[in-house]
């Protein structure tokens, strides 16, 4: 009798702590649906687009400027984080002239070309002169006939 009394103020304790130490059962996600996002909350990187060519308008008032590519005309938007260029020289959005030739790094945010860095080719007043010029003009050659000497060289060369 003392066998069963004790078995069954054991009993009790046993199973209680049993219980306690198991872990409530987790519900699982489907695994294709634990894998994908909302389509909403998925955003792509930002990529950084560069567009070389000629400024067509500059607007410093309404920060825009309109630079003519390869592939069209695109409207660039600056802010204050944009930096500018103007022959390796900062600048300003002012300081830039329609005709041009610039090179814009830009991000494309809400349908609007946001600008990050803008660069301004300066050209020099060499850049101007035409290659023709640089060549020095060759003159014919001179005859020499054999009742004249041959030019004796400018220096005398040091006996030995």
């Amino acid at each position: 009798m003392k066998g069963r009394y004790l078995i069954s103020l054991l009993l009790p304790l046993i199973l209680s702590c049993v219980s306690c130490t198991q872990q409530p059962e987790k519900k699982a996600l489907p695994q294709k649906a634990a894998r994908e996002k909302p389509a909403a909350a998925k955003r792509d990187p930002f990529k950084i687009i560069h567009v070389a060519g000629e400024t067509v308008s500059v607007s410093p008032k309404a920060s825009k400027l309109t630079v003519r590519g390869k592939d069209g005309e695109v409207e660039i938007h600056a802010t204050k984080k944009t930096t500018i260029y103007i022959g390796g020289d900062k600048g300003r959005l002012s300081d830039i002239a329609a005709g041009n030739k610039v090179t814009v790094k830009y991000l494309e945010i809400d349908g609007k070309n946001i600008a990050r860095s803008i660069f301004i080719v300066r050209e020099s007043p060499d850049d101007n002169k035409s290659p023709k010029a640089e060549i020095p003009s060759i003159k014919p050659s001179e005859k020499i006939t054999p009742d004249q000497p041959a030019d004796s060289p400018q220096k005398a060369w040091p006996s030995s």
